[in-house]
């Protein structure tokens, strides 16, 4: 009997520490990490022709627990080779950036803006998530994020006169050109929605297309016949003709495309 309370006054005596240790456990702050679902994010201005700026908002997650305060995000830029971006001319940061109380996922707001190297360049710049004393790393693969903008750049789904994808097919739009895409983006602009087509995708080796890029293209060309019916005329040339500086100065025919 002796000897059980022994253990007893033993075992209670360790108590103290091994509570102890366990803040320890959870010293180190929680970890931050950008949640997009790739390691960029793509923006054309060519969808949205009226505007000059815009607001992209970029998701962070943190690997840890809600708190009851805000937490301080810290953002760096990033530089290199592939970065031809200018902070205050291509975009804004609108810091100080937080994890609001009782939250575990934000928007972080971008505002960029639409520059004239836009109309032959994709503007890169790269934001880096920095260990602060709110939170370290979080899935070392995530914690650094590209952006890239553009405007009268061609898409990456516009082919060519071969035939896939379905923009860039002789019977449709054909050759891309700046010149042209513009009049396509003008066609096809959506007032109410303050949107327009800026690209054309479908499943390119099964040659799988939605029918109403059949629409857009007779939209298109009914566009270009109505301001510029010298573009259809025979002889071409009679009334107001569109010429393409593109392509040696070429009248601008769709469905099917001249070139």
């Amino acid at each position: 009997m002796k000897k059980g309370i022994f253990y007893l006054i033993l075992f209670a005596a360790m108590l103290p520490g091994c509570k102890e240790d366990v803040p320890t456990v959870f010293a180190e702050p929680d970890g931050i990490y950008f949640s997009a679902p790739a390691d960029s994010i793509t923006y054309t201005f060519a969808k949205y022709p009226n505007r000059v700026s815009d607001t992209l908002k970029i998701p962070v997650t943190v690997l840890g627990k809600a708190t009851d305060k805000d937490r301080t995000i810290t953002l760096e830029k990033l530089s290199g080779t592939d970065i031809n971006s200018t902070e205050g001319v291509h975009y804004k940061l609108l810091q100080p950036y937080t994890i609001p109380a009782g939250k575990v996922t934000t928007m972080l707001p971008v505002v960029i803006y639409r520059t004239g190297d836009m109309d032959s360049l994709t503007i890169n710049f790269k934001f880096q998530l920095k260990a602060n004393e709110n939170f370290v790393s979080g899935i070392s693969a995530k914690t650094s994020l590209k952006i890239k903008v553009g405007y009268l750049q061609k898409p990456p789904t516009w082919g060519d006169l071969s035939g896939l994808p379905w923009a860039g097919y002789q019977p449709n739009f054909g050759t891309w050109t700046k010149t042209k895409y513009k009049v396509i983006l003008d066609a096809l602009y959506d007032p109410v929605s303050d949107t327009t087509v800026s690209e054309f995708p479908g499943t390119r080796f099964a040659g799988q297309f939605p029918a109403v890029y059949n629409q857009y293209l007779q939209l298109v060309k009914n566009y270009i016949r109505t301001r510029y019916p010298g573009n259809y005329s025979i002889p071409r040339g009679i009334g107001a003709t569109l010429r393409d500086p593109d392509n040696r100065d070429s009248v601008i025919i769709v469905g099917p495309a001249n070139y």
